[in-house]
């Protein structure tokens, strides 16, 4: 691989972990070394600690051994003080300013132990005490200080180095919100859906692949919403399109059982693998009963255990008679932990309470 090939390659591995090792691979044989590591490091107190490890096939095989040691704080290389001070740095374990003559002592037994001979490496800074770096090291029985060949080709790699660790650091972090966004959807209970025009699923939360799961008359196929019927089908596509409304409905073998959907949110821009037009739906069956958690209704509502059970179950679609047959307990005893919970939640009829318990946990 030429070394513009290689550079191509760096940039063509961002978000694609996995083709880190044939990147790796290709400058440890560029380099002649053993092992070459991409490792992203931040300062914790008074040590660096690696947050990621990418490693080329021979180190990805002898992890362990190494991890043992030289990626552990045994090494003197993950000090605090050992960070780059300056922007970026080429540097090795005999040049290191950071490094003692014991630290030296110290990391050539500990590196022979692992099959690992001296290091040299490129390092840049991505932020405050952020830092990422290529650590390579030599074959164990060669002690050769990093050359002058070694430096000019780091040098010719530092600056798409550099460029690369922002765009890795940028990606990190939106991968990052992208799964607290995620858990956050997952732990809703409206169903939601994000698909294209032509139904093809892109995403779509917990809540939603429960419902679908549950009901007769749609499915998923080849990553894709299917209806049992056509006219289904072209229902939606045309609530999709924003040519019949925003809302429709899908029938199933009962009554309870109709699929109701309605587009929150059309995004035209929203083109990706060939898709058109992507679009936001949240879903709903009336006759799926939503899961209550009774411990939060006696924290919304002021009730004691008993009376939030209770209330939990009408919620859920259960009689009082039910629930008191249920809970083994006497109907009347039900029924008075049911007016208890109306008086507090300041309501009359059973109704008042259910809709204000599914009102109030929807917008939570």
């Amino acid at each position: 691989m030429s070394d513009n090939d290689l550079i191509a390659a760096m940039y063509g591995a961002i978000g694609d972990d996995a083709r880190w090792t044939s990147v790796l691979d290709t400058i440890k044989l560029r380099l002649g070394v053993a092992s070459a590591v991409f490792q992203r490091l931040v300062i914790d107190k008074d040590d660096l600690v690696p947050m990621f490890s990418l490693r080329d096939t021979w180190s990805t095989q002898e992890a362990e051994r190494h991890d043992s040691w030289a990626n552990s704080p045994l090494n003197p290389r993950f000090r605090r003080n050992t960070a780059p001070i300056g922007p970026y740095e080429i540097a090795s374990d005999q040049l290191s300013a950071a490094l003692t003559a014991e630290d030296r002592e110290v990391l050539r037994h500990g590196l022979a132990a692992c099959g690992l001979g001296p290091g040299f490496w490129l390092d840049c800074k991505t932020g405050p005490g952020e830092h990422t770096t290529i650590i390579l090291h030599r074959h164990v029985d060669d002690s050769r200080d990093i050359t002058d060949d070694d430096q000019q080709f780091l040098h010719l790699l530092m600056p798409h180095f550099r460029q690369v660790s922002r765009l890795l650091n940028d990606f990190a972090d939106q991968r990052a919100r992208l799964a607290v966004a995620e858990a956050f959807m997952d732990s809703t209970t409206l169903a939601l859906l994000a698909c294209d025009l032509d139904l093809g699923i892109h995403w779509m939360n917990a809540a939603a692949e429960r419902l679908v799961d549950e009901l007769p008359q749609v499915a998923i196929a080849g990553n894709t919403l299917r209806f049992r019927s056509c006219e289904s089908a072209v229902l939606l596509k045309t609530a999709l399109s924003g040519a019949g409304g925003d809302a429709c409905r899908v029938p199933g073998n009962e009554p309870a059982q109709v699929l109701h959907l309605r587009v929150l949110r059309r995004d035209a821009a929203g083109w990706r693998r060939g898709a058109r037009g992507m679009v936001l739906l949240a879903m709903a069956s009336p006759g799926t009963a939503p899961t209550i958690n009774a411990a939060e209704v006696a924290n919304l509502f002021g009730l004691t255990m008993a009376e939030a059970t209770l209330t939990a179950h009408l919620v859920g679609g259960m009689t009082v008679k039910h629930y008191a047959l249920h809970r083994g307990i006497a109907e009347g005893t039900a029924r008075m932990q049911l007016k208890s919970a109306l008086a507090k939640a300041g309501v009359g009829r059973q109704a008042d309470l259910v809709r204000q318990v599914c009102q109030s946990l929807a917008r939570l």
